[in-house]
């Protein structure tokens, strides 16, 4: 069945494997920080306070990259966009290896900041979801949805093997020549995509919102700035970014070590809950097109606040750890075929990428609010359990914002681009 399905659009399908390995190596660089923080807290004297305003800035790079990154790929298509954030990211991941040595003049918190925290996350930004699901609906008449849900699904799938791999590699090597290594396989496969990618661009046909995707920036942002739906799901994915990206998949292999379990452990019940994502997005995407959204949307948030109450019984119950990871990971990606939806139902399909790279934005900014407030709430008092008060608050308040949201099917917008489209 899938070799029948390659023979359709195989060039295509080799687009999509690219951006399959695009996103796995890119997110677990950017996702490896976690695994990284005890050694490097311990070599450098750094707290998980100034390692957590690492990770903010990372997150904060790649979100205000996103936006732009959308905008320069409608012009001039995804070509020298993927594969310069590829190499610049790879480049800064193995340069990170020298760190605190005499190779690199600078000190060790300069590397840091500089390299791993800020050029290498304007490389992810390059190499965002909005630009690799918008390169595959381009490229895809047929199968647009299960193209996009593979490619995309390198997020999920490379962390679930990646980062045990970084983990292991970490503890059997050592972390500099386990970021060369990698840091270099990122740069290779940027080199490669040079001459497997296009350049297609969209075409310029107005779509029910009466934009065409040849309207000026000025226009489409009052357009999306003006709406309240935008507002809606700009909260509620700022707070998912909050309850993600910043403080559960920066802080659980923190705290998994301070509830006694060692450093492997964490990361396989990150790579677990990373797997997981591929299943919620699959099943979300599934429901997407079946159920209300907004009830589904809020639904996903509501489950999410729930789980928060699992980590204030952790301690060293690994059944526990993995259980959390499981359904953590399968709602984690869960937000992303509704969001995606209802912004292509009520903003239009010419407004989606710039939309979602401005979401991917806030987002981003969640992220990096969550990171540095958990990390300050452990420097302080030793323990994360507000972290995990404040997470399962707010995942209640995305919830009602959601349930906020009107409904809207628009049949002949809704066809034009897959569940699950953007994040």
């Amino acid at each position: 069945m899938f070799m029948t399905i390659f023979r359709t659009n195989p060039r295509g399908w080799i687009i999509v494997a690219i951006l399959f390995f695009a996103l796995s190596f890119s997110f677990s660089a950017r996702m490896a920080l976690p695994v990284l923080i005890p050694g490097w807290g311990s070599e450098f004297e750094w707290s998980q306070t100034f390692m957590s305003f690492g990770a903010a800035l990372i997150m904060i790079v790649m979100g205000s990259v996103a936006p732009i990154a959308g905008h320069f790929q409608d012009k001039f298509g995804p070509r020298l966009l993927v594969a310069g954030g590829m190499i610049l990211s790879g480049m800064c991941v193995s340069l990170t290896s020298f760190m605190g040595t005499a190779s690199l003049p600078v000190t060790a918190s300069w590397v840091f900041f500089g390299l791993f925290c800020t050029a290498s996350a304007i490389g992810y930004g390059m190499i965002s979801l909005p630009v690799v699901t918008a390169t595959i609906s381009r490229n895809f008449e047929e199968n647009r949805g299960l193209a996009t849900s593979i490619g995309t699904s390198g997020v999920g799938g490379g962390q679930l093997i990646f980062i045990p791999v970084i983990a292991w590699a970490v503890t059997e090597i050592g972390w500099r020549p386990t970021l060369f290594g990698f840091g270099i396989i990122i740069a290779v496969l940027g080199f490669g995509s040079l001459f497997l990618l296009d350049n297609k661009v969209p075409d310029t046909k107005a779509d029910s919102s009466g934009l065409s995707a040849s309207a000026s920036v000025s226009t489409r942002l009052l357009h999306v700035f003006r709406s309240p739906i935008f507002w809606l799901l700009g909260g509620s994915y700022f707070i998912c970014g909050f309850t993600t990206a910043g403080i559960v998949k920066v802080h659980l292999i923190p705290y998994a070590k301070a509830c006694g379990f060692n450093l492997t452990t964490g990361a396989a019940a990150i790579g677990i809950l990373a797997g997981f994502d591929m299943v919620g997005m699959i099943i979300s995407g599934y429901l997407t097109d079946r159920f209300h959204r907004p009830a589904l949307l809020g639904s996903v948030y509501f489950l999410r606040a729930l789980t928060f109450i699992m980590l204030f019984f952790l301690t060293d119950n690994v059944i526990l750890l993995l259980a959390f990871a499981v359904l953590f990971g399968t709602l984690d990606f869960a937000t992303v075929p509704p969001t995606a939806g209802l912004v292509a139902s009520h903003l239009g399909i010419n407004t989606m990428g710039l939309t979602m790279g401005i979401m991917f934005a806030g987002h981003s900014l969640g992220g990096a609010v969550g990171a540095v407030m958990a990390g300050w709430i452990f420097d302080s008092f030793a323990r994360y359990d507000w972290t995990w008060i404040v997470g399962l608050a707010l995942a209640l308040l995305a919830a009602i914002l959601a349930w906020s949201v009107p409904e809207k099917r628009d049949k002949a917008r809704d066809d034009s681009v897959p569940a699950g489209a953007a994040a």
